[in-house]
């Protein structure tokens, strides 16, 4: 028993090591986009306080760096669950993106390449808040921003703090801040909940489509890639598509992709354009995955680099092949 702890705490302690070297790398490319930023001459007007300028659309070879940068998770795989030990959200079906504030204003960036500019109540978001900085993770939805969770608040990294601490900063520091001037902004930014227990799911209803509940243990770290120690579960009560995704994955082990109709493109469920291919007979390759045709449908087989994806390919087949049921202690 005490080998087998020691071999657990060995690789916990190799996941932490890892953890901080992503941290480090996602805090380098967030500080040269802040340079590049500020080096670029941002023409702003305001209108009453709102700033009316188009959707930019990111650089393509940007947009996979910048994707990388997102914190992912792998799928429940059946093993039995300390909630204690555990934050749990229900997700929204939305945009991932980056929500930025600095310099009075406010940056949106999404999954697929979008980038609007507008104001916000965030700190150094608008004209009212031009001091300080703030990092957000975020799922987009229409115009309701939900945040995910907090990663550059000023000069602190939060993303080196635990999850117990980031939620409490978020609660306690954005909230209320924004709050008190939602109705004259351009989004509406609300919290994703910590659902108390799982018996309270059934009872609670939520204001958006419910994409999966999600498992974050209290002490972890927010680092760019899969985490380790957060996983998401989907059912019918957690999951409002979850009778889809069961016909498309029931008879293959393989992870089904969309095709984009005006583009060679294949993008995931929450719209992640995953690559670009080019037409051949059976057999696709594309720069980080291979992929075949299934019944006139294109299908992902492998994956050369699984950090570039937000969701963790090996666990999502295997859940969906499974589909284990939940076991809390």
């Amino acid at each position: 028993m005490k080998m087998n702890q020691l071999i657990v705490e060995r690789e916990s302690d190799n996941i932490r090591r890892m953890s901080r070297l992503a941290i480090f790398n996602q805090r380098r490319f967030w500080l040269k986009e802040e340079e590049k930023q500020q080096t670029e001459e941002i023409e702003i007007e305001f209108n009453k306080l709102k700033l009316e300028e188009p959707t930019l659309k990111l650089e393509q070879q940007n947009l996979r760096k910048f994707c990388k940068n997102f914190q992912s998770f792998e799928y429940y795989n059946g093993e039995p669950i300390c909630v204690n030990d555990y934050f749990i959200r229900i997700l929204p079906v939305g945009l991932r993106c980056i929500v930025s504030s600095h310099q009075g204003v406010t940056v949106l960036k999404t999954i697929n390449g979008l980038k609007y500019k507008f104001s916000s109540s965030l700190p150094g978001g608008s004209i009212k808040t031009m001091i300080g900085r703030c990092i957000l993770d975020c799922i987009l939805c229409a115009n309701t921003v939900y945040i995910y969770d907090i990663m550059q608040w000023g000069k602190m990294d939060m993303s080196e703090q635990v999850a117990e601490l980031r939620y409490f900063w978020i609660k306690g520091h954005i909230l209320s801040q924004l709050r008190q001037d939602q109705e004259s902004e351009d989004y509406i930014f609300e919290w994703i909940p910590v659902i108390p227990s799982i018996h309270e799911l059934q009872k609670t209803i939520f204001p958006y489509t419910k994409n999966g509940l999600l498992f974050i243990r209290k002490d972890s770290y927010y680092f760019a890639g899969v985490n380790p120690e957060c996983f998401i579960y989907q059912d019918e009560f957690t999951d409002e598509n979850f009778k889809e995704e069961c016909l498309k994955y029931k008879f293959d082990n393989s992870i089904t992709l969309t095709l984009c109709h005006f583009q060679n493109q294949l993008e995931t469920r929450d719209g992640y354009k995953i690559a670009q291919y080019q037409s051949s007979k059976n057999t696709k390759e594309i720069v980080d995955a291979k992929v075949t045709i299934t019944n006139n449908e294109l299908v992902l087989v492998d994956i050369k680099d699984p950090s570039k994806f937000l969701e963790d390919p090996y666990s999502k087949i295997m859940f969906w092949k499974q589909l284990p049921r939940l076991k809390i202690q």
